[in-house]
C-alpha cells in the first residue's frame, strides 16, 4: 500500500475531477499487485513506449528536440525526477536536446516551499518503492502548476510499472499543457493506439506524418502500419488506416500498408488487390512481390505468375528471386525451384541457404554426388564465415554412412563445435557409427563420456545407449536399462513409449501393452500408442477383433500415416478381408516406399494370386533396405530367392 506519510499532500480543486479517477484505479492496480515492485525508475517516455514504435522511426528523426536546461529556472523548477530521467534519455531522439528548435512550453509559476516539498517528497515516495503517491503528487502538481514537465514524470511513472491506461491520462495531461511540443504528442499518439483508441489518435498521427520530409514519407507510412497493427482494436485498424492516408493512396508505400493490415485481418482478396495497385504504380517495388509471394497455397499460382513478371523486369532481385524460387517447392515444381536456385548460386556464391536448398534438391532427386559437392561448398563458407556449419556435416555424414564409409561419416560429425545446438546428435550419432561396425563396448564408452550437465540431455544419451543395445539384439540390456529411467521419469510419455518397444522385443508382452495403455490414458490422442498395441496384437495373431479396434482407433487420428496405414492393412488381412488389405497397402507403399511395408504388401499380393507383381515388389523393397529381417523372412517362407 502507499506510503501513508505522503497521502496529505494538498491538491488545489480543479485537479480533483482528474486525479480522483486516477487514483482509484492506482488503488486497484495497487490491490492486484501490478504496481508491486516497480522501482526501476530509469524508465523513460521514449524508451518505455517502445513496444509500440518502430525501431526507426521517420517520426521521431523529425521530432523537435528538448533544450538541455543549464539551471532551473526560478519561476519553473525542474522536478528532480524529470531532470534524471532526461539526463538518462541520451539515446532517445524523441527528447535528446537540440539547440536549434524551442523547448517545452513552461508556465511562469513562482517556485515555492510547498512545491518544493511535494517534489521530493513524491522522489523519495519513488526511491521507497511507493509509486502510487508518487503519480498523484506529480498530476496533482501538473494541474496545479500548469507545468508540463510534472506531467510528463507522472507518464514516466506509469510506463515505467506498465500502467498504459494511467499513462495515457497523464499523457493527454501532458499534452494538454503543452500541445506543440512534439514528444507529448507522439507519446499520447502512441499509447492511444496501444491502448485501442485508434480514433483519438488518428488526428495526431496524421498531423505527425504531414511533419515528415517527403523524402521519408513513404518510410514514415510503413511505419505508422507497424504502429497499428500493434493495436488492440485490429478489426477498425484498417478503416483508420485509410482514413489516415486519403492523400496518399497514389504512393505505392500506402498500397502495401494496407495490404498489410489486409493480410493481418484474413482479407486475402483485398491484400492481392492492393498489392497489384502497388505494383502498377512501381513495377521494381520488390517489397510488395514479396509479400505478394507470401500470402498463402490459395494465391500460390497468381503468386507466382506475378513473381516471374516481376523477375523478368528485375533479374538483379535477390528476395524476390529466392521467395519465387520457395513458392516453387511448395508448388512441387522442383526443377524449375532447382534452376532458380542455381540462378542465385551463380550470382551470389557465397549464400548458404541457396547452397543447402540446392544441395537438398539434389538429395531428393537421388543425386548423392551433387549433393555432397554443395554440402562441402557450403561446410567451407560457413568455416570462412564463421558460422555453424553443422547442418551441411550432418548431412555428409548420412551419405558417407549410406556408401559404409564410416571413417568419412565420423569426420563429418566430429566437425560439428561444442557450442553447437547438433553437438549432442552429432556425438550419438558417432556412437551409432560404431556400433554399426560391430563395435558396440566402443559406441557405448563414447556415449559414457561426453558430459551433460542437463537432465534432459542425459537421459537423451541413456536413450541413444539403449538403441545402440538394440541395434545389437541385446535386448535385455536395453530394456533394463530404460526400466531405470522409466522409473526416474515416470511422466515422460516417449520414453516410456520406448521401453514398451523395447519390452516387445524382449517378448515381455505384458510389460509392453501397460505401457502403450498407460500412454493411452495419459494421451489419448497419441495414435502411436494404438498402432504399436494394435500391430504386435497382429502380428502375435492373437485378440485380432481388439487388434482392428486400436488400429481404426489410430488411423483416425492420423489418417495419412504409412505405418498406421500399413498395421491397419496387416489386421485386415489376417481377419481376411485381403482386397482392403491390398488397397491399404498400395496407398501406404505409394507414400512411403519402405521395405517393412513392401514386404507385406508383396505377401497379399502372393496370397491374392499376384505371384509376378509380388517378386517384383520384393526385389525393388530388397533395394531400399536389403537387411530388413521381415522382408527377408517373407521372402525366405515364399521360397523367392533375392
Amino acid at each position: 500500500m502507499p506510503n501513508t506519510r505522503f497521502q496529505s499532500i494538498p491538491a488545489a480543486d480543479p485537479s480533483a475531477a482528474i486525479v480522483a479517477p486516477v487514483v482509484l484505479r492506482l488503488r486497484g492496480a495497487l490491490a492486484r499487485g501490478a504496481w508491486a515492485g516497480a522501482t526501476v525508475l530509469g524508465v523513460t517516455c521514449a524508451s518505455a513506449i517502445m513496444a509500440f514504435m518502430p525501431s526507426s522511426s521517420a517520426f521521431a528523426q523529425t521530432a523537435q528536440k528538448a533544450p538541455a536546461p543549464a539551471s532551473a529556472p526560478a519561476a519553473a523548477p525542474a522536478a528532480p525526477g524529470a531532470a534524471k530521467a532526461a539526463s538518462a534519455d541520451v539515446d532517445s531522439e524523441a527528447v535528446a536536446p537540440n539547440a536549434n528548435v524551442p523547448g517545452e512550453k513552461l508556465p511562469n509559476v513562482a517556485l515555492s516551499s510547498e512545491v518544493v516539498f511535494e517534489v521530493l517528497a513524491a522522489e523519495l515516495s519513488l526511491q521507497q518503492g511507493n509509486l502510487a503517491p508518487a503519480f498523484n503528487t506529480y498530476i496533482a502538481l501538473a494541474n496545479r502548476t500548469k507545468d508540463p514537465r510534472m506531467a510528463r514524470r507522472s507518464v514516466e511513472i506509469a510506463l515505467g510499472a506498465r500502467q498504459l491506461g494511467d499513462a495515457l491520462v497523464a499523457a493527454k495531461l501532458w499534452h494538454q499543457l503543452d500541445p506543440s511540443w512534439r514528444p507529448a504528442s507522439q507519446l499520447l499518439a502512441s499509447l492511444e493506439v496501444g491502448t485501442g483508441h485508434l480514433a483519438e489518435a488518428e488526428p495526431l498521427l496524421v498531423e505527425e506524418l504531414n511533419k515528415v520530409p517527403e523524402a521519408r514519407r513513404g518510410q514514415a507510412i510503413l511505419e505508422l502500419q507497424q504502429m497499428i497493427a500493434r493495436s488492440p482494436e485490429r478489426a477498425t485498424g484498417i478503416d483508420s488506416l485509410k482514413r489516415m492516408l486519403a492523400n496518399d493512396m497514389q504512393r505505392p508505400e500506402a498500397q502495401l500498408a494496407i495490404a498489410r493490415s489486409q493480410l493481418d485481418a484474413g482479407d486475402t482478396a483485398g491484400a492481392r488487390a492492393s498489392l497489384e495497385s502497388a505494383l502498377k504504380l512501381k513495377p521494381d517495388y520488390e517489397a510488395a512481390a514479396l509479400l505478394y509471394g507470401q500470402m498463402g497455397p490459395g494465391e500460390r499460382t497468381s503468386a507466382i505468375a506475378s513473381l516471374k513478371t516481376f523477375l523478368d523486369r528485375n533479374p538483379d532481385a535477390k528476395e524476390a528471386r529466392f521467395a519465387y524460387a520457395k513458392l516453387l517447392l511448395a508448388d512441387n515444381q522442383l526443377d524449375a525451384a532447382q534452376k532458380q536456385f542455381e540462378t542465385l548460386e551463380k550470382r551470389y556464391p557465397h549464400e548458404l541457404s541457396t547452397l543447402m536448398a540446392l544441395a537438398l534438391l539434389n538429395l531428393h532427386a537421388n543425386h548423392p554426388q551433387q549433393a555432397e559437392q554443395y554440402l562441402q561448398k557450403y561446410a567451407s563458407e560457413a568455416e570462412q564465415q564463421n558460422a555453424d556449419g553443422a547442418q551441411a556435416y550432418v548431412y555428409l555424414a548420412q551419405i558417407a554412412q549410406d556408401r559404409k564409409d564410416y571413417p568419412a561419416a565420423d569426420k563429418w560429425l566430429s566437425k560439428i563445435r561444442e557450442d553447437s545446438n547438433a553437438y549432442l546428435p552429432a556425438q550419438i550419432g558417432r556412437a551409432q557409427l560404431l556400433a554399426d561396425q560391430g563395435k558396440l563396448d566402443e559406441g557405448r564408452a563414447l556415449l559414457h563420456g561426453i558430459k551433460a550437465s542437463e537432465p534432459r540431455e542425459q537421459l537423451a544419451l541413456k536413450r541413444a545407449e539403449s538403441d545402440l543395445l538394440v541395434k545389437s539384439k541385446r535386448y535385455d540390456e536395453a530394456e533394463k536399462l530404460l526400466a531405470v529411467e522409466v522409473k526416474n521419469h515416470p511422466d515422460d510419455m516417449d520414453l516410456l513409449y520406448q521401453y514398451g518397444m523395447v519390452a516387445e522385443l524382449n517378448k515381455h508382452y505384458d510389460v509392453m501393452e501397460k505401457a502403450m495403455r498407460r500412454i493411452m490414458t495419459s494421451q489419448p490422442e497419441n495414435a502411436q500408442a494404438y498402432n504399436a498395441l494394435g500391430y504386435s496384437l497382429t502380428e502375435r495373431n492373437t485378440r485380432l477383433p481388439e487388434a482392428l479396434k486400436l488400429l481404426q482407433k489410430a488411423s483416425s487420428l492420423s489418417p495419412e500415416d504409412p505405418y498406421i496405414m500399413d498395421s491397419l492393412a496387416w489386421v485386415k488381412y489376417r481377419l481376411g478381408d485381403k482386397q482392403q488389405a491390398l488397397e491399404l497397402l498400395r496407398r501406404a507403399y505409394g507414400i512411403q516406399a519402405q521395405a517393412e511395408i513392401g514386404a507385406h504388401l508383396g505377401e497379399v499380393l502372393w496370397e491374392s494370386g499376384q505371384q509376378d507383381e509380388a517378386r517384383k515388389t520384393w526385389r525393388e523393397a530388397l533395394k531400399l533396405d536389403g537387411d530388413d529381417d521381415t522382408l527377408r523372412s517373407t521372402m525366405k517362407r515364399y521360397n523367392v530367392a533375392p
